[in-house]
């Protein structure tokens, strides 16, 4: 009898912890965040697509997640050519306790590598281990380390993994969309498109939130088979009841309802909206394709030269008013009629193209642009040292033509100019400078000089603390802020030196200054 009860106690017990275990190993939501270079991209808005990500999941993070634990994994943020460049930086954890950890990653990303899709996949099944829960793939552009991320989610359903992948494309083009979209569909997910931060945030909520309730799925095609973005509404009695969009579960009440949805335009009207009549069971998700019509369609491209170049955001107007905005590698529909597009990408070239559309057109707008070229210019002691002047001048037939810091450079026309600085205290020696028409160039300018350096002494002649002082040409009222102690490059000529009021009273020091001398100027308190 003992043998028994002890055998008992121990099935006993082996069940408790069995269920302990499988108790701590709860849902998981886990992130896999695109920082590969093209994150550096802008959205429509002109805002860069990695900036409004980082805002948009730092709200995520903070939401609803009771019962689960939040995990994050970034590819593409510290090697630029480096396929196994995927990195676990939040491992799972209860949800309230990764927030903050989750926050600091995502805002210490900088992207600048490629897109391991499939690798950054095979390394999350092995994070979650015996876990269920949901993977968020949230990507700019296609896998780009020669795999197939579609065929893997085709092999994990066929093994009947039960984590669902989730795929938000951000900010993609066309290729990348379908691309993105073969991963969602091989999942068995529905695929979420975001071109926003408030598209962003609603493709998160729509996935993180996803109770049993009545729901629509729309898609739609051309006649061609071809998957195209389309938006709509529901509509009852004449009456529009619910707006819909495709690749989103929309929420809905069970009904008989009219579908009315096409493709929306960037003039934000829907083109020959296509109607059908659905019914939609309680509690369930219903699936529709629809058969839309394309409209017209626009793309650009940037030559300078024979050379095809990033370009700028381009603005289409009608009557002289903008009617939309797109990115210069976007391919967006429009509605009928007449566009002057415009495009600035740099002060020298101002483009502008006009184009007429029908229904179904298909152009590609060119702008060829005047050639420029990115200068820096600095002006530097012939002995050594630090830049002189940090704010350069360009200048032809006496007119200033370009204004630029030497560290950040400027776009300018290959051309003959003279440089000058305009910001050092005294006149520096311009100089004729040939820019040709090399993409990126650097010039020196070499002023002869000497170096001072400035020491405050106490009434007594001994060694005071160091401390600021300021310095202007013999003769003007001019003067700029310098450090005691430090060695600084001056041009030939007469200064004077005064003391810091706030540090005491000093008899200002006149000077000279030689090309290739040395001083040390002495301020000492009265």
């Amino acid at each position: 009898m003992k043998t028994s009860l002890n055998h008992l106690f121990i099935i006993l017990a082996s069940l408790w912890l069995n269920q302990t275990v499988y108790a701590q190993q709860a849902p998981g939501v886990y992130v896999i965040f695109d920082a590969s270079g093209s994150m550096w991209g802008r959205l429509a808005d002109d805002s860069y697509k990695i900036h409004t990500a980082r805002t948009v999941l730092n709200q995520f993070v903070e939401g609803d997640f009771e019962g689960k634990e939040l995990a994050l994994r970034v590819y593409g943020h510290r090697r630029e050519k480096d396929c196994s460049d995927s990195e676990l930086l939040v491992p799972f954890g209860p949800a309230e306790e990764a927030v903050a950890a989750f926050q600091q990653a995502i805002k210490n990303i900088n992207p600048k590598g490629r897109t391991p899709i499939s690798y950054s996949l095979r390394r999350a099944l092995e994070d979650f281990g015996d876990r269920e829960g949901d993977i968020i793939l949230i990507s700019d552009g296609i896998e780009t380390c020669n795999d197939d991320p579609c065929a893997l989610m085709q092999e994990w359903r066929e093994k009947n993994i039960n984590i669902q992948v989730h795929v938000v494309g951000f900010g993609v083009e066309e290729k990348a969309r379908l691309a993105l979209q073969c991963i969602a569909d091989a999942a068995g997910t529905p695929y979420h498109d975001a071109e926003s931060s408030e598209e962003l945030t609603e493709s998160l909520s729509d996935i993180q939130q996803r109770p049993e309730r009545t729901v629509l799925v729309i898609k739609g095609e051309d006649e061609q088979g071809n998957s195209w973005p389309i938006k709509g509404y529901l509509e009852r009695n004449g009456t529009s009841i619910f707006q819909v969009k495709s690749n989103f579960h929309n929420d809905v009440e069970a009904g008989s309802y009219t579908l009315v949805a096409g493709i929306e335009t960037r003039n934000g009207k829907l083109h020959q909206p296509v109607r059908q009549k659905i019914t939609l069971p309680p509690k369930e998700e219903t699936s529709v394709t629809l058969i839309v019509p394309l409209p017209a369609r626009v793309s650009s491209r940037f030559m300078d030269g024979e050379e095809q170049v990033g370009g700028s955001l381009v603005s289409a107007y009608q009557n002289g008013e903008e009617q939309f905005r797109f990115r210069p590698k976007d391919e967006v529909f429009l509605d009928e009629g007449t566009y002057e597009f415009r495009a600035t990408p740099n002060a020298e070239n101002e483009l502008s193209v006009t184009e007429t559309f029908q229904a179904g057109d298909r152009k590609e707008l060119l702008f060829q642009l005047v050639h420029t070229v990115r200068v820096y210019i600095y002006f530097k002691s012939e002995q050594g040292g630090d830049a002189l002047g940090r704010m350069v001048e360009l200048l032809q037939d006496g007119e200033v033509k370009y204004r630029m810091t030497s560290n950040n450079g400027k776009i300018v026309l290959p051309g003959t100019y003279v440089a000058r600085s305009e910001d050092y205290f005294v006149d520096l020696p311009q100089k004729e400078i040939v820019i040709n028409s090399e993409k990126k160039q650097k010039f020196e300018v070499l002023v002869p000089t000497g170096f001072v350096s400035f020491r405050y002494l106490k009434a007594d002649g001994s060694q005071d603390k160091d401390d600021r002082v300021f310095v202007g040409p013999a003769g003007s009222r001019k003067r700029i802020y310098q450090r005691g102690g430090t060695r600084y490059a001056y041009p030939s000529g007469n200064y004077v030196v005064e003391g810091w009021k706030h540090k005491g009273n000093y008899e200002p020091v006149t000077f000279s200054v030689v090309a290739g001398q040395e001083k040390v100027i002495n301020l000492r308190a009265r």
